[in-house]
């Protein structure tokens, strides 16, 4: 295996070298099976031959380069064209595949919907993408008539897909009705929101029923559960337009209530306090999150600090890691003596800030005993 895992990058390029230009040259008729990452590709496959070779290995690819790979007309089919058709025939005979990230892609119509339709014999498919920079919206028309239709023994479609910042017509604002409809016509039970956030840009997030995946792509506080999400074990909230208020933590609660990770992100103060909830709001009060571990609350507001870790607001009581922001902690916990904040932290052994602090409080170690990891995770 030929990867790049060390730290040292003079002395990974002179082992590189040497091995491109003294080793394989001597040995290329002997290789049979190649493992390269992204680093050693290109170098070790220009500099040889390989007649023998029949197993190669590509490993810690990200997606648009595993996608661009694959194509018909890539620089590396081009090169191992007469060793790959079996590749080819794999793929267009490949009955179940999973395509899964989280990281934003701009190449979903130049190389992930090619690559789709190489696989025409799929009968299960599942896809959680995070899509940016389109004119239109991934929506139940664009995924049946680009991808379910070129795939006639299709029988299990499952999907998570994120389209953001695609400039809107505003002659035509699309519902949820519309996105959902050429999926309901076919029998699919999907459910979408749309977020019309900025004035030129909208976003819009849709998912097959029931959702079977562990982790959900980001949400906004425009999303309105439809039934219970039971697999989702890890979930991120982003508005950086709008407050995340009460209301929507009760519906996260109650969709998700074995989430076991939870990132918070936004600047903009909650408007109501929970001191200032209606009658109603007041019955449910105080929402317990049974299951949740980690709580991600970096870069957000110190609003949402007071309203997780007060256990007038929030029950937590199995959290054991906690991102924060160091000056939001000590805000919440008033300097480190809140007993109110003290019972949902009883069980912290991970905390995690942007930067070091200067100095940590004088009652930092004694109101957290039992942490015993203190990490600084820059941005």
């Amino acid at each position: 295996m030929i990867s790049s895992n060390e730290h040292n990058y003079s002395k990974m390029n002179s082992m590189l070298n040497r091995l491109c230009f003294h080793i394989i040259p001597q040995i290329q008729h002997n290789i049979q099976s190649l493992t390269l990452d992204p680093w050693s590709m290109t170098s070790v496959l220009t500099i040889g031959n390989y007649p023998t070779l029949h197993k190669l290995t590509l490993v810690n690819l990200k997606l648009e380069m595993a996608s661009r790979i694959f194509l018909s007309d890539s620089p590396f089919v081009h090169m191992f064209k007469h060793k790959i058709s079996d590749l080819v025939k794999i793929l267009s005979n490949l009955k179940y595949f999973s395509l899964t990230s989280f990281c934003i892609t701009l190449e979903y119509d130049n190389q992930i919907v090619p690559l789709l339709r190489q696989m025409s014999q799929l009968e299960k498919l599942t896809l959680s993408l995070y899509v940016r920079e389109r004119t239109s919206f991934i929506d139940g028309t664009h995924l049946d008539n680009d991808i379910i239709s070129k795939m006639p023994l299709l029988h299990t479609f499952i999907f998570d897909i994120v389209t953001e910042h695609v400039i809107i017509n505003k002659e035509y604002l699309p519902t949820s009705d519309d996105v959902r409809r050429a999926l309901f016509q076919r029998g699919y039970n999907i459910d979408c929101y749309i977020d019309y956030l900025w004035t030129e840009k909208g976003r819009c997030h849709i998912y097959s029923l029931p959702f079977t995946m562990e982790s959900i792509n980001v949400i906004t506080n425009k999303f309105f559960p439809n039934g219970v999400f039971m697999n989702v074990r890890k979930l991120y909230v982003h508005d950086p337009m709008r407050s995340i208020e009460y209301d929507f933590f009760v519906r996260i609660s109650q969709a998700f209530p074995l989430l076991e990770e939870l990132t918070v992100f936004s600047m903009v103060n909650q408007k109501k306090q929970p001191n200032n909830l209606d009658v109603h709001e007041q019955t449910f009060s105080i929402i317990e999150y049974s299951h949740l571990m980690k709580l991600h609350l970096f870069m957000s507001h110190v609003d949402y600090a007071k309203y997780f870790l007060l256990n007038t607001n929030t029950r937590l009581p199995r959290l054991s890691t906690l991102s924060i922001d160091y000056e939001n902690l000590v805000n919440v916990t008033e300097d480190f003596t809140s007993n109110a904040v003290r019972a949902n932290c009883v069980n912290l052994k991970n905390i995690i800030f942007r930067k070091q602090p200067a100095m940590l409080g004088k009652f930092f170690f004694s109101y957290f005993p039992f942490v015993v990891n203190i990490n600084i995770k820059s941005f």
